[in-house]
């Protein structure tokens, strides 16, 4: 009982360690720009200009209408328009990813353990990837969205595992979001779900009755979102989506652009210069291509084991 304290207390002391530190790196990436403050230019304007505004409001392709208006409109009012405010707004969508990030693991390994660690390395990402390209940028735009695209792959998860009633509607809501705040979200994740939910049966042993609903239930949400985001984009409220298949060279380019992210949110990049560094680095990749195998074992095992406890009839 009092180990079981004594690692929960180093637990909570480490979070917070680990947020003020995140927090400190949040605010060392000024100046701002104009999309870190775009939500707090609308939460202006409703308050000066009234609710019609946001009508009159060109929204990017990112257009966060579902994703970050309605929960920023809240925010701005208890914390009022500020650098700082704005700053923490960016910071509070970044600490929410982290903390569905270690759900998400407990959800595939059923361990606290690994889910704390999660929760931990995350927060202690990289500042290069956490600076102003990530935590104040892209929170207030793709990010704002992602965390419903995390919330989505957890209930996924539990979807084709053991289908408690909330997952489910959980799916739907996050494409729902996704297909009408951020284009990118089709691609991202409503059709790789549709595919997963096509070969389910092969990789989940989920019967056909499963992935059906699934499936229709996914489209079905997808039109409909479609739909509303045609009808905001006849009120002016979101642009026209030219969205389309890249071509090839640009496919290799983004290819090239999100192993150097990875890199750079483990700290593999930018390459060492020295043979110092560079004894460090290899120390690094070994031990993390460890941790990254004793990990996917982990979720192995806890895949056969949830299949075997599928096939065990029940003598009740």
């Amino acid at each position: 009982m009092i180990k079981r304290w004594v690692i929960w207390g180093l637990f909570a002391l480490l979070s917070v360690a680990v947020l003020i530190s995140s927090l400190g790196t949040a605010f060392q990436t000024l100046p701002l720009n104009p999309d870190m403050a775009e939500m707090a230019l609308i939460y202006q304007g409703v308050i000066h200009h009234g609710w019609r505004f946001p009508f009159t409001w060109r929204f990017t392709q990112d257009n966060q209408i579902l994703s970050l208006l309605p929960f920023t409109l809240i925010y701005y009012a208890l914390a009022s328009v500020s650098g700082a405010s704005i700053i923490i707004q960016g910071w509070l969508i970044f600490v929410v990813n982290a903390l569905l990030a270690g759900l998400l693991v407990k959800t595939v390994t059923h361990s606290w353990r690994w889910a704390a660690l999660s929760w931990l390395l995350s927060l202690l990402a990289s500042p290069m990837a956490i600076g102003q390209p990530g935590i104040l940028a892209y929170p207030v735009t793709h990010n704002s969205v992602w965390a419903f695209g995390l919330l989505g792959i957890i209930g996924l998860i539990r979807y084709l595992s053991d289908r408690p009633n909330w997952a489910l509607p959980l799916i739907l809501m996050c494409v729902a979001v996704g297909t009408i705040s951020d284009p990118w979200f089709e691609a991202a994740f409503t059709v790789p779900v549709l595919l997963i939910a096509w070969k389910a049966p092969r990789w989940f042993q989920t019967d056909k009755t499963t992935r059906r609903t699934l499936v229709k239930s996914l489209i079905i949400t997808y039109i409909a979102g479609r739909i509303t985001y045609f009808g905001l984009e006849l009120l002016h409220m979101v642009p026209g989506q030219g969205l389309g298949i890249a071509s090839f060279p640009e496919m290799f380019q983004h290819i090239k652009l999100l192993a150097q992210g990875v890199g750079v949110l483990v700290q593999l990049y930018p390459l060492p210069k020295n043979n110092y560094i560079w004894s460090i680095w290899v120390i690094y990749f070994i031990s993390l291509c460890s941790i990254i195998i004793l990990a996917l074992r982990q979720i192995e095992w806890v895949g056969f084991t949830m299949q075997r406890s599928s096939c065990v009839p029940n003598r009740s």
